[in-house]
């Protein structure tokens, strides 16, 4: 898989504590982990893999356990912790001892657990509009240990007209950024059975995987790495203020709010999101 004429994009699979993980690479230099969202994939970060290895970084990117093409193990696989343990396992496995720990969304809430849960592997943390700072809609944290219901609830959402409703909700200019391909591969990727069994599973067992629940949350103040926090004005799917609620919780972290942009600033903002990671990075 090539990236750009400067940059070659690799990916393999690594097993880590008996889960085969897709990893996407590019670049030496000091590593930064990256950790995609719900739903989606390490693809999701290819543009700024390029960027870091074409700055002087090793990129490493993997699909989470439950997502892309990982593993899917389904059931009660899925916890803070094991996601925490498994991206430092996935470190120890390229030979990073300390790495720069970047994480989007539900991998902004991996980030933290990994920083909390292993901060010997962690030197500097980055999160962007992270989920754990707000309260999720009872339906989304229950509904799946409910019989049938979260079934029901994600075969829902895989219909092209859901799928369009939650990009617009995403973008702060969807019109830019959704088209007809967009909605058809998020449909195919809520339409796959194993990604759907992911769904359920985490909202079956949604307190292990919610940084309060996990009583990770009472540790957030044990985050003594460099911190700097990204959010886009116009998220709304968690809203700007869930950005001055992660500021409370890590008062000693840099907070950049960028103006006309929702939820995936490395795609609505790419150029000023790359800026800043590159000036916290370095």
């Amino acid at each position: 898989m090539q990236a750009t004429t400067a940059t070659t994009l690799r990916e393999q699979y690594i097993s880590v504590a008996g889960f085969r993980l897709r990893v996407l690479t590019a670049g030496q230099g000091p590593a930064v982990l990256l950790l995609h969202g719900f739903v989606v994939s390490a693809d999701d970060w290819i543009p700024t893999i390029q960027t870091l290895a074409a700055a002087g970084f090793q990129a490493i990117a993997p699909d989470a356990l439950g997502f892309g093409a990982s593993d899917k193990p389904g059931g009660a696989a899925y916890t803070l912790r094991r996601y925490a343990d498994l991206n430092a396992g996935l470190l120890q496995s390229f030979g990073v001892e300390r790495a720069m720990v970047v994480g989007h969304s539900m991998g902004g809430k991996h980030a933290l657990a990994t920083t909390i849960l292993h901060p010997q592997h962690v030197e500097r943390l980055v999160i962007a509009d992270s989920e754990g700072f707000m309260q999720l809609p009872l339906f989304m944290r229950k509904g799946g240990a409910l019989p049938f219901l979260g079934e029901a609830l994600v075969s829902l959402s895989a219909f092209p007209f859901v799928v369009r409703m939650q990009l617009r909700a995403a973008f702060a200019n969807p019109d830019r950024y959704i088209t007809p391909e967009l909605i058809a591969r998020g449909t195919a990727t809520l339409g796959n059975p194993e990604i759907r069994r992911t769904m359920v599973s985490l909202s079956r067992y949604y307190d292990a995987n919610d940084l309060r629940g996990s009583g990770l949350w009472s540790r957030l103040a044990e985050v003594t790495q460099p911190t700097m926090i990204i959010w886009g004005a116009e998220d709304r799917l968690f809203p700007v203020r869930c950005a001055y609620e992660a500021k409370r919780m890590l008062p000693h972290a840099r907070l950049e709010i960028i103006p006309n942009c929702g939820h995936f600033p490395m795609i609505e903002a790419a150029d000023q999101f790359h800026r800043l990671l590159l000036e916290f990075l370095r």
